[in-house]
């Protein structure tokens, strides 16, 4: 079946111009989002540049990603090549990491004069990134308060420009954090807000309240065995992907099924997946804050202190 590299592929010949954004095209800048630019980020922040050159910039280097799938150069060479990705100006690249605090990225794609989609990046191969994630459960994490400042900084640095908000995994959290808790000045120029199979916030820790003031912007889209998007769901409207891969591989962008411009939709979750979330649930309401807490920083420090940082998906690729 179809994937988002096929529909690079077909639809790559027209611009945004003549065939407007679409959930598709959402869900490539949300890959794209794991790419390490950080060799390219003074030149990305002062003057942008072209997705089409960072592509063949990351070909001609070895290039890093953090993404649980290979990003092939093929993906790369086949982005550049195209009418509809490769004039996409890259903009506003951050990347933040601590071997033991946080993980937090975020790449601007300006893909017309006036509307940028902000990507936030999703959980990489870092161990505390996957720290990270459990600790959603208890407090806000560092991440989320990186991706509600940038986003204020991006917005206010560009005025006569609308916002796509989004991310994959944690990303998708990090745009619905950040997208609610920012100023009503910032929401006014955010259109839409794409949750890609990502955490909603936790109802303990942040009043979800703050959701109604974006609840009809948010787009959340999960894989058919969905794990990591039904973590504490609070979104009424979820749209559900038929995906090739068994069980948690649905969680990979890449395995999500498309037809046309539009991913392909089942009407539900399957019932094995609701099975396992109901344990999931079960697990939570049964432990407290503190308790949370505890589980998490002990399991996940000494993960670290013995000297593993990192998973082993992700790779840096040799020039080819």
């Amino acid at each position: 079946m179809a994937n988002i590299f096929d529909y690079i592929k077909w639809r790559g010949d027209l611009s945004f111009d003549v065939s407007p954004f679409n959930e598709l095209d959402n869900a490539v800048f949300s890959l794209f989002s794991y790419l390490d630019l950080k060799d390219l980020q003074k030149e990305i922040n002062s003057i942008g540049i072209s997705l089409s050159d960072v592509c063949r910039y990351l070909i001609t280097h070895d290039y890093h990603y953090g993404y649980m799938n290979k990003i092939t150069t093929d993906f790369l060479n086949t982005l550049a090549n195209s009418e509809r990705f490769g004039k996409v100006i890259i903009v506003d690249y951050i990347d933040l990491y601590h071997k033991k605090k946080y993980q937090f990225s975020s790449t601007g794609f300006l893909y017309d004069d006036s509307q940028i989609y902000i990507a936030f990046r999703g959980t990489d191969n870092s161990i505390v990134a996957w720290k990270e994630d459990f600790m959603m459960s208890f407090s806000v994490i560092p991440a989320q308060k990186f991706a509600l400042s940038f986003l204020r900084k991006v917005i206010s640095k560009h005025p006569n420009t609308d916002f796509i908000v989004g991310g994959h995994s944690k990303g998708g959290n990090l745009a619905i954090y950040s997208c609610a808790m920012c100023e009503k000045e910032f929401q006014d120029r955010i259109t839409t807000i794409y949750n890609n199979d990502g955490p909603d916030l936790c109802e303990e820790v942040i009043n979800t309240d703050v959701m109604k003031t974006i609840e009809d912007r948010i787009v959340k889209i999960v894989p058919d065995f969905c794990i990591v998007g039904m973590i504490f769901n609070n979104t009424k409207n979820i749209k559900v992907v038929k995906a090739d891969n068994p069980a948690f591989l649905q969680h990979d962008i890449l395995n999500w099924n498309c037809i046309g411009t539009n991913f392909e939709y089942v009407d539900d979750v399957s019932k094995n997946a609701n099975r396992f979330n109901s344990l999931i649930d079960k697990v939570l309401e049964n432990t407290d804050l503190s308790k949370r807490k505890e589980y998490v920083n002990n399991f996940f420090d000494k993960i670290i202190d013995s000297g593993t940082t990192r998973l082993p998906w992700g790779e840096n690729n040799p020039t080819t």
